[in-house]
């Protein structure tokens, strides 16, 4: 795992796009904007692939198209790749990427005077869901996995099991939920994804933006002229 050793310095036009939910067959529209996209950087915020694990054979098999897309764009693009609870443990996969673990979350930004704190947005969530978290991480744990997955048979049942989600789903009373993890952060501005939510609020001084699944609308964020705005593909 790496550490943040100081701020990164947001560039202009810098995209960030997060839950693209990508796998072959489903959701495909990743493939066109990696092909497509040209930005000086760019914030992979997690969960672009509904399911890729860095020690887990035959994902990263079935994701290679997307995966090879990702490594050429980082050979001329900033790229960063914030993980999240559908990929992980990425680091040897795209050597070309800085990449940031859940447990090197928030990663810390400066644009100006404003300090901007990113995040995949799984990260303080405890109980249960950490301790699964937690357990998947566990080299020990994905080792087994990865022998137990003959011919993909498990990796299959997940991506099925994922792929009937809902990914355009409306959480009720959403802006409360974004205040609760506004307390966790200490910045001027939180981008946020997991959600799906495609949301801003402001709260005294501080913004929060939750942003929109890129499997489901094909929106992503925009830093331009001081300002963060959605765009569409």
């Amino acid at each position: 795992m790496q550490c943040q050793k100081s701020p990164l310095s947001l560039k202009e036009g810098a995209i960030f796009i997060t839950d693209a939910h990508y796998h072959p067959g489903l959701r495909e529209e990743l493939l066109r904007f990696l092909e497509w996209v040209d930005a000086p950087q760019i914030f992979f915020m997690g969960d672009i692939f509904d399911l890729l694990v860095g020690k887990v054979t035959f994902t990263k098999q079935s994701n290679k198209k997307a995966i090879d897309l990702l490594q050429k764009l980082s050979q001329k693009t900033q790229c960063f790749y914030l993980e999240g609870n559908h990929d992980f443990l990425l680091h040897d996969l795209f050597p070309q990427m800085q990449v940031f673990s859940r447990y090197n979350q928030p990663v810390m930004c400066q644009a100006g005077q404003k300090n901007i704190a990113l995040a995949h947005g799984d990260i303080y969530i405890g109980g249960l869901y950490k301790f699964y978290i937690d357990l998947l991480h566990k080299n020990a744990v994905i080792t087994t996995l990865n022998l137990m997955d003959i011919k993909g048979w498990i990796s299959k049942k997940i991506q099925k099991y994922n792929g009937g989600k809902n990914l355009c789903k409306e959480i009720a009373d959403f802006e409360n939920i974004a205040l609760q993890r506004l307390q966790h952060y200490d910045a001027d501005i939180v981008i946020e994804g997991h959600f799906h939510q495609r949301k801003i609020f402001t709260f005294g001084e501080q913004k929060y933006i939750n942003l929109p699944s890129f499997g489901c609308s094909l929106e992503f964020l925009r830093y331009e002229r001081d300002e963060f705005s959605f765009s569409r593909m």
